[in-house]
């Protein structure tokens, strides 16, 4: 935010840097200068009181004296003007706001540090308008943090009137009065929202805390970043021993299987945009496989048989995300999309001779066949999101799996030639359902934020 520009409705809010003895001499004699200012106004106003009083003062004289005075209040004016840039200088040097309350004053304050919005600010708050005044602070306990108005709000419209920049909503504010009470519609989380405002009387402050220090961003009340979009890598466990695929692949003869007791591990990644409000949108995709050959006897011959597995998933997210630690994120969303779970076998008999190959493929075992089972997936989860760098996280995320299979059993398509896939693909009779119900647990690194 633009800290060099931010104002307490008309006071100037600094930045913080450095230099405190130099700002504090230039801040002594400003004061300084108005004390002597005020010693010398009350010494000429002494003066003119004791010559108007006398009688041989004449009325030209006492008429000459007052003008006299009023050039004085001009220059004292002019003065006060010099005397607080001195102390506006002193807070940029050293990061430290120096207000001088003015308790005389009867105009009513919203208690609100001011800014003009600019292109940047806009973005990132995804505000579409080019109006409105940014709020960049609250005074504790002011009409604006009673009404519950905080930093990073817009404020759009004041008492019906649409708010051009910030000094037309200096004005309207200076146009209330105290006990009024306005209504604020302003800007926050991608949303418009409004409140009502109560212009009460301030308390009364003790002489002697006429000059206050107030350390910047003390009352600051800040939100942790829920982030703007990223990817990463994220394997996955599928938590399902899968009983009916891995019993079908040992038939076949392989001797070992991606499944084991704990589940099947898939490998992939996800990533995620950030739409506003919270909500991420995005995708995610997961597969495994497995492949291998092996040697079936068959007399005086061996039949090599090359087995081809895989399995995956993938589709669209949607999630919301919130941040309660400036350290950590949580979010709970739901994936939809599709997965398939396809076994391909591939066998031959002998090796095939140019010369005689119609009379070899007729007499041969060669086969080729693949099986199948397709599913429309659903996949709600939770995760968070440890802060390692500003550009890396480690995600942890849990999720249920479900899965809805478009047929009874199991498709195998034979030849695998695709000339048409509607003759060429057949139900297995008496194949099994294989149900995909599972818990899954996913652990990887997550770039952006």
């Amino acid at each position: 935010m633009k800290t060099e520009k931010n104002r307490l409705e008309r006071d100037l809010k600094m930045k913080n840097t450095a230099n405190h003895q130099s700002a504090w001499s230039i801040a002594s004699g400003a004061l300084f200068a108005v004390a002597n200012a005020g010693a010398l106004l009350s010494v000429i106003i002494l003066t003119a009181s004791v010559l108007t009083a006398t009688p041989a003062f004449g009325q030209e004289n006492v008429t000459n004296i007052k003008v006299e005075l009023r050039e004085v209040e001009k220059e004292l004016g002019r003065a006060a003007v010099e005397i607080q840039e001195a102390l506006d200088q002193a807070g940029i040097k050293t990061g430290i706001k120096i207000q001088i309350d003015e308790e005389s004053s009867s105009r009513p304050k919203l208690g609100v540090y001011l800014s003009d919005m600019d292109f940047e600010d806009a973005y990132k708050m995804r505000y579409p308008f080019a109006f409105g005044v940014l709020v960049d602070g609250t005074v504790s306990n002011g009409n604006a943090d009673n009404a519950g108005i905080i930093e990073d709000d817009v404020i759009m419209y004041f008492d019906g009137s649409k708010v051009l920049y910030e000094d037309h909503l200096v004005r309207l504010i200076r146009s209330q009065h105290f006990g009024d009470q306005v209504n604020v519609v302003y800007w926050r989380d991608e949303a418009r929202d409004s409140t009502l405002v109560t212009f009460a009387m301030p308390a009364k402050k003790d002489d002697a805390k006429k000059l206050a220090i107030v350390e910047e961003g003390k009352d600051k009340k800040r939100r942790n970043s829920r982030g703007y979009g990223g990817g990463g890598f994220t394997p996955m466990l599928v938590q399902d021993e899968f009983a009916d695929i891995d019993e079908l692949m040992k038939e076949l003869g392989l001797t070992n299987s991606p499944f084991r007791s704990e589940g099947i591990v898939l490998w992939g990644g996800s990533g995620q945009g950030y739409v506003g409000n919270g909500w991420f949108l995005g995708g995610f995709g997961n597969g495994g496989g497995l492949s291998n050959t092996v040697s079936i006897p068959d007399g005086a011959k061996t039949i090599e048989r090359k087995i081809d597995f895989a399995m995956g998933f993938g589709g669209l997210t949607i999630e919301k995300r919130l941040a309660p630690f400036s350290f950590a994120t949580i979010g709970a969303g739901v994936g939809l999309g599709g997965g398939a779970i396809s076994l391909g076998v591939t066998q031959k008999d002998g090796q095939f001779s140019w010369d005689s190959l119609g009379t070899e493929l007729l007499n041969t075992k060669t086969t080729s066949v693949n099986f199948s089972k397709n599913y429309a997936i659903i996949h709600p989860r939770v995760n968070v999101m440890l802060r390692l760098t500003s550009w890396m996280r480690l995600k942890a995320e849990y999720g249920y799996l479900y899965g809805y299979s478009f047929t009874d059993g199991w498709n195998t398509t034979l030849g695998d030639v695709g000339v048409d896939v509607k003759k060429d693909t057949y139900e297995l009779v008496g194949s099994p359902t294989t149900e995909l119900n599972a818990p899954s647990i996913s652990l990887g690194l997550w770039f952006g934020f």
